[in-house]
């Protein structure tokens, strides 16, 4: 193997990014040359991270970052007009912003033998970079790009044009990465790709002593219903919490980590028929979450079929309850029932309404304890043998083989351009 100038594209933070974390560190510790291109609000100087350069840039023009409260996904009601004006400005103030972050990267990134796009905003200055420089093109999609939050509602023009546009450089990359089977198939429909399945799972950690979150709350031997990640629309937390008085009495329902819904679910949980009933608990790093997360009885993962990436989606709490050994319910959408039935580490229903996820949650809970206990082995193991970062990430280190030798001799020049 030959080692290779990497150079990744990331229009977001690097900081809770965990599978450009674990790319970047793999990628790094097999002997290339890392550098990794994100995006912040304001200039900061490079620095060294799980051994790669990260250059934080800057976009000139800031007028609206990734994150902002859209429009397109406001429940508010401004009147017809007035939402399409909110609309046009957040698209605009979107594309701006972009444009100016691109600009940076071509103005400050060194030329690389290879470069590797997260998602569409990072593919798309990937293959500038690549016209401008030469070298090999990775496409790495998270998601269906097209298929998730705001972008999923533009105008189908503006959609047409982004799904040109993906599938144009798609076409153009020497390789595509994606998180799972149905997202794999899904861009091959789309873009005539055959992209290679990299699942984004956790390392794998030594079984760990329980009792962190319990303690943290005070919960003693109690049923324990965990949701961790995300606490935002469409994720299925209005359901769990709607459950709670379906379920046993004795039960605690903890929301683990952040966003919009937290402080409305905070204050819930002061109320009468909440309190010593639901828990909100703030986001812990990410290094010490599997510590939280093994105290759970049942870990749930209640998406709505909100968008297609929801649906087809697995998400990394997945794996983080496997790897902690948590059996959990999920929704019954392909991919997570897929790997829940065949590990046996949960089951897959209904979770639509509140009455449907209490049915799965007390199901679970009613199962005797050497059959809970089963599942527990089961998750784990199925994190031994499989759904790890140490055995996932062989795909990745097999397709920079293959790059490296088409690309280390020639540092950055491109045959085919």
């Amino acid at each position: 193997m030959r080692p290779l100038r990497i150079a990744m594209l990331l229009y977001g933070e690097i900081d809770h990014d965990s599978r450009v974390r674990r790319e970047m560190a793999t990628l790094a510790a097999a002997g290339h040359s890392v550098t990794v291109a994100t995006l912040v609000a304001s200039p900061r100087a490079p620095f060294q991270l799980d051994g790669a350069r990260i250059v934080p840039l800057a976009p000139r023009h800031r007028e609206l970052l990734p994150g902002a409260d859209s429009p397109y996904l406001s429940t508010a009601s401004p009147g017809k007009v007035g939402r399409l004006l909110a609309r046009l400005r957040w698209a605009k103030g979107y594309a701006s912003t972009y444009r100016s972050w691109n600009q940076a990267a071509l103005r400050q990134m060194p030329a690389a033998d290879v470069w590797h796009g997260h998602d569409l905003p990072g593919l798309l200055t990937a293959r500038s970079l690549q016209k401008r420089h030469g070298g090999g093109l990775v496409h790495d999609s998270h998601e269906l790009f097209l298929e998730a939050g705001s972008v999923t509602r533009l105008p189908a023009p503006a959609r047409t044009l982004l799904g040109r546009s993906e599938g144009g450089a798609s076409r153009k990359a020497d390789a595509v990465i994606t998180v799972n089977q149905s997202i794999a198939t899904e861009l091959h429909d789309r873009y005539g790709v055959d992209p290679v399945v990299l699942m984004n799972c956790p390392p794998l950690l030594p079984e760990r002593k329980r009792g962190k979150l319990r303690d943290h709350l005070d919960l003693g031997q109690r049923p324990l219903i965990l949701y961790h990640g995300a606490i935002s629309p469409g994720r299925g937390v209005e359901q769990l919490v709607d459950a709670i008085p379906l379920l046993p009495v004795e039960a605690a329902v903890v929301l683990l980590g952040y966003g919009n819904l937290v402080d409305i679910y905070a204050t819930l949980a002061t109320e009468d028929d909440y309190r010593g009933r639901l828990f909100v608990v703030p986001a812990v790093p990410i290094a010490d979450l599997p510590n939280w997360v093994c105290d759970a009885d049942v870990g749930i993962i209640a998406f709505q079929p909100v968008d297609r990436n929801n649906v087809l989606g697995t998400p990394n709490k997945l794996f983080e309850y496997m790897e902690a050994g948590v059996p959990m319910v999920v929704s019954d959408f392909p991919e997570m029932r897929r790997i829940v039935t065949e590990t046996g580490a949960g089951i897959a229903r209904d979770t639509s309404s509140h009455e449907s996820l209490a049915v799965a949650i007390k199901e679970l809970l009613a199962e005797p304890k050497e059959q809970r206990a089963a599942r527990r082995r089961s998750a784990r193991v199925a994190a031994e043998t499989t759904y790890n970062w140490a055995v996932q990430s062989q795909q990745l280190l097999r397709i920079y083989d293959r790059l490296s030798d088409r690309y280390g001799k020639g540092r950055g020049q491109n045959p085919r351009l």
